[in-house]
């Protein structure tokens, strides 16, 4: 692949498809979205320092034209028939040349969570790279290989999919040696067509392993565990049961901390109020123990581990509220862990569960948002708004449940905020929850421009 253009003294840093994250000496990819077209980037791309541009061969004139007026350089033109195809051709061809370990995470629930403590606790030992954002796809997969250093001993990788089949084209493109599973349930559906799809598109990490290379799981779910057996796939358990290989018992949440036991002998801990990852967090240390992390070598209290946003974050407000935002994505399963630990979470005021439609269920989704009202009602939970079509299902089971949640709903993320407005007082806790598409974090943008004291 010859470039047009060529700066041979420019070496290329990595992948990027966004200018407003490109970095100096990125090699910047320029393909059609479904919303913009990044050939019309390739110059603010230059101007920011790519030391390159892979572009579709058809657009090279209107590029160059483009480029020249922006009054830029070109440099390290790549004409191709189709960008996206050759970035991620190049950077299969790059992971090869690397013998950097890479462990691949994937599930319904967790996975970013559960990829972050891995990250922590490999880097306490290894120079690691983990996935960034949400980079977890067929796009995002391609540029975090092409970030790998060969320094690097290990790289933690996020694994999405909303269709059979992409689970193992990513594994096939990042060829992992370690994987971890975490909870599988219903998610996607519309992609899936069927809770059986999800499970078999998610053990195509476990099929991508070879024989002796370690896979985690989780203890409780018999129906993963007899699918690998089937597969007379070798695995390790991890969970609160007497048979699990990495036992995980005695949770306390207290003083802003989870705090639990593994196999009776070890205690650790973790910031925050979520109980529920106390199963994410034992598939991590399973997974670093396998990969050469010694027991004396993982810290007790994980203070810096980080977690990223919209996963059960917790905040107290300059106005008093405090905002508990897991407004990332929202599943069935997703959204009952967070109620479970909203639960035990103290709170000096009001419980409010500020919540949209979950996406993408299928024919069911009806009948799944309809069990949620159910569960949101029994919750101990004060108030309940909700907004999309779908969270009306939820709402009218809450306000049939003759419990006393007051529940409410919304055309949008204004309305709720101008109800909050009402509701609202210092000492109050907001969960807010949704599938990404729905913007959840609007009102909790809105929630932080509150004034109290402008109120009478």
């Amino acid at each position: 692949m010859a470039p047009q253009f060529p700066e041979p003294s420019l070496a290329l840093r990595s992948f990027s498809i966004d200018t407003r994250t490109l970095k100096p000496q990125d090699l910047f990819i320029a393909f059609k979205g479904e919303n913009s077209d990044g050939h019309e980037f390739v110059a603010a791309a230059f101007e920011k320092g790519a030391s390159g541009a892979l572009i579709d061969e058809k657009q090279t004139g209107t590029v160059m034209a483009a480029v020249r007026k922006a009054n830029g350089t070109l440099r390290n033109i790549f004409p191709v028939r189709d960008p996206q195809a050759a970035m991620t051709l190049l950077a299969k061809e790059y992971r090869k040349t690397l013998p950097v370990r890479i462990a691949g995470i994937t599930g319904s629930v967790g996975k970013t969570t559960t990829k972050e403590f891995l990250y922590y606790l490999l880097r306490q030992k290894y120079p690691v790279l983990a996935t960034s954002g949400n980079l977890n796809n067929h796009l995002g997969v391609p540029i975090m290989l092409s970030r790998l250093e060969k320094e690097h001993r290990f790289c933690v990788l996020e694994m999405g999919a909303s269709h059979p089949g992409e689970i193992g084209y990513l594994a096939d493109l990042a060829k992992p040696s370690a994987g971890i599973l975490t909870p599988i349930g219903p998610a996607h559906l519309e992609g899936f067509g069927s809770l059986e799809n999800v499970y078999e598109t998610k053990l195509e990490l476990a099929d991508a392993l070879a024989a002796g290379d370690p896979l985690a799981v989780p203890d409780h779910n018999e129906r993963l565990l007899e699918k690998l057996r089937k597969r007379s796939r070798k695995f390790f358990t991890v969970g609160p049961s007497v048979q699990a290989d990495y036992r995980t018992g005695d949770i306390q949440v207290r003083n802003g901390e989870v705090s639990f036991t593994v196999n009776g002998k070890w205690r650790y801990s973790f910031p925050g109020q979520a109980a529920f990852l106390v199963l994410n967090a034992g598939l991590a240390i399973a997974m670093a123990r396998s990969l050469g992390v010694e027991g004396e070598e993982i810290p007790e209290k994980w203070q810096d581990v980080g977690f990223a946003s919209g996963r059960f974050r917790e905040t107290i407000l300059p106005n008093g509220v405090h905002v508990i935002d897991d407004s990332y994505n929202a599943n069935p399963v997703s959204f009952e862990n967070a109620l479970k630990a909203f639960q035990t979470t103290p709170v000096a005021g009001k419980r409010v569960v500020v919540f949209a439609d979950m996406r993408e269920l299928g024919t069911d989704e009806e009948r799944f948002h309809r069990e949620l009202g159910e569960k949101i009602a029994v919750s101990g939970i004060d108030h309940a708004l909700g907004y999309g079509r779908l969270a009306r299902a939820s709402v009218e089971a809450i306000s049939g449940s003759g419990t006393s949640c007051v529940a409410g709903h919304f055309k949008g993320a204004a309305e709720v905020v101008a109800v909050l407005k009402e509701i609202l007082r210092p000492g109050d806790t907001v969960l807010f929850k949704g599938s990404r598409s729905m913007h959840v974090e609007k009102v909790l943008e809105g929630v932080r421009e509150i004034s109290f004291f402008a109120q009478k």
